[in-house]
C-alpha cells in the first residue's frame, strides 16, 4: 500500500495549474497524479483525469470539485462518472514514473481553430473509425399528472416510455430495454426525483443497464375551444367537446359543437445513473399545439395516428427532443458495464459485441462504494466512490456478453464490480 505521505507530497507539487498566453485561445496544463497499484492503463485514466479536473475548477472559476454542469448535464465527480468534461481539445505533453506514482502533464485548448465549430464539449473513449459503444438505457412509468385530462390519450403513462424506447433502438449509441409498467419510487407514488436512488440501482442491478429514465406527464389540457357547426350528422362524430341540442339542431341534421383547438403537452424526466442511483439530467420540456388536437381515444399507441393531428406532431416533437437530449447526454459519459462471472483471472462482461465492444478492447475495472456515497447538502446524490482493481483485455465477445483477462492489479475482482471504457483526450 502507498503510503500517504507521498501521495500527498506528490499531490501538492503536481496540482500546479497555469494558464498560457494568447490573443483568442485559453490554453492550461496541468500535471495528475494516480497511484500505479492498480496498473498503468487505469494509473492513466486517472491521473489525467486529476489533471482536467484541476483545470476544470481553474477555468470555470469557483467550481466544486464535487460536481459540473455541462449543457444542462449535472456529472458528478470523476469517482463516479470518469473524467470531466470539457469544451475543447486536450493532450497529453509527458507521462513519468516516481515512487509508485504515475504523473501524467497535459495541455488543454478551450478554443476550436478559426472557422471551425466549436469542439464537442465531451471528453469521449478513442474509438477507431466505424466503432461504437452503446449505453444501455431502461425507461420506465411516466406518472400522468392529470389522468381526466388525458382521456383520449389511452394508457399514455405506459406507451410513452414505450415509444421512448423505440427511439432510442434506432440510434446506435444507445439500446433500451422497456419498464414502463414500473415506477422508480417507493409504491409507485410520485416524489422528488432523488428519492429514486435505491430503485435505481436495483433496476441497474437487475437489467444490467448503465441508465434508467423516468418522468411525469405535468398537462394535457385544452386551452380553447371554439365553435364547430355541423350538418347531416358530420358533427356527430364522437370526440370531446359541447354539444349545442337546443332548438333548430335537428333542422337538417344540424349540430353545433365547442371542440378544443388549442392544447398543452408537458413533461418533465430524469436520466439516473444505476451506480449511485443519481440524477445527471433533469429536464423539462412543454409544447402548445393549435388546431386538431383531438386524438382518437385508444388504449393501443399508433405512431401513425398520432401524426396525423396537431396535437400528435407535438407529443411526437416531444418524443424526439428527449431521446436526442438524452442519447447525447449519455455520450458524455464513459461506457461502463457490469462484471457478471469471475473465474481466477478471468472475467465475464454483461456486455458484447451488440454494445459496440470488441477484442483487444482494454477497460479499467473498479468497485463501487455506495456506503460512502456523496451527497449535496440538500440531499441529493453526487456519486459513488471508487477503487480502481486494474484493467481487462477482452478476449473473446458474444452478441450479450465478452470474456476478458485481469492484466493488472493486485486487488480481487467480484461480480458486480464495473469496468469502464478509458476516456482519453482528444
Amino acid at each position: 500500500m502507498m503510503r500517504p505521505s507521498i501521495l500527498l507530497r506528490a499531490a501538492c507539487w503536481a496540482a500546479f495549474v497555469f494558464a498560457l498566453p494568447g490573443a483568442q485561445a485559453e490554453v492550461y496544463q496541468a500535471e495528475g497524479v494516480a497511484s500505479l497499484e492498480a496498473g498503468r492503463v487505469a494509473a492513466r485514466e486517472a491521473a489525467i483525469g486529476d489533471a482536467l479536473r484541476q483545470i476544470a475548477i481553474t477555468h470555470r472559476g469557483g467550481m466544486l470539485a464535487s460536481s459540473q454542469v455541462v449543457a444542462g448535464l449535472q456529472t458528478a465527480e470523476s469517482m463516479m462518472l470518469g473524467p470531466l468534461s470539457l469544451p475543447g481539445k486536450t493532450r497529453v505533453l509527458s507521462e513519468t514514473l516516481r515512487d509508485g506514482l504515475l504523473l501524467v502533464r497535459v495541455e488543454h485548448d478551450t478554443d476550436a481553430a478559426d472557422g471551425e465549430q466549436k469542439a464537442d464539449a465531451c471528453q469521449r473513449a478513442a474509438m477507431p473509425p466505424g466503432r461504437f459503444l452503446a449505453r444501455r438505457i431502461v425507461t420506465s412509468y411516466f406518472q400522468l399528472e392529470r389522468p381526466a385530462d388525458a382521456s383520449d390519450l389511452g394508457s399514455i403513462a405506459t406507451w410513452f416510455p414505450g415509444e421512448l424506447v423505440r427511439l432510442f433502438n434506432l440510434r446506435r449509441e444507445t439500446q433500451a430495454l422497456y419498464a414502463g409498467g414500473m415506477s422508480v419510487f417507493p409504491g409507485g407514488r410520485m416524489q422528488e426525483a432523488t428519492a429514486a436512488a435505491e430503485t435505481v440501482r436495483e433496476i441497474g442491478r437487475r437489467e444490467g443497464a448503465q441508465f434508467v429514465l423516468a418522468g411525469r406527464i405535468i398537462d394535457t389540457a385544452v386551452t380553447r375551444r371554439e365553435p364547430r357547426v355541423g350538418v347531416f350528422g358530420s358533427g356527430a362524430a364522437s370526440g370531446q367537446g359541447t354539444y349545442y341540442t337546443g332548438p333548430l339542431a335537428g333542422l337538417l341534421g344540424m349540430s353545433v359543437r365547442n371542440v378544443p383547438v388549442e392544447r398543452r403537452f408537458e413533461i418533465e424526466y430524469w436520466l439516473y445513473d444505476t451506480l449511485s442511483g443519481g440524477v445527471l439530467l433533469r429536464d423539462s420540456l412543454r409544447r402548445v399545439a393549435r388546431g386538431d388536437v383531438h386524438t382518437q381515444s385508444s388504449r393501443v399507441f399508433n405512431v401513425d395516428a398520432m401524426a396525423q393531428s396537431e396535437y400528435g406532431q407535438a407529443m411526437g416533437q416531444v418524443l424526439e427532443e428527449v431521446a436526442a437530449k438524452v442519447s447525447g447526454a449519455v455520450q458524455c459519459l464513459p461506457f461502463a458495464t457490469r462484471v457478471a462471472r469471475v473465474e481466477g483471472d478471468k472475467v465475464y462482461l454483461s456486455a458484447g459485441a451488440l454494445d459496440g465492444l470488441a477484442v483487444r478492447d482494454r477497460l479499467v475495472v473498479y468497485k463501487p462504494r455506495p456506503a460512502t456515497e456523496i451527497r449535496r447538502i440538500d440531499g441529493e446524490v453526487l456519486g459513488v466512490p471508487e477503487l480502481q482493481l486494474g484493467d481487462v483485455e477482452i478476449e473473446q465477445v458474444q452478441p450479450r456478453f465478452a470474456v476478458a483477462r485481469l492484466r493488472n492489479g493486485k486487488l480481487k475482482v467480484d461480480v458486480g464490480d464495473w469496468v469502464r471504457f478509458p476516456v482519453l483526450p482528444k
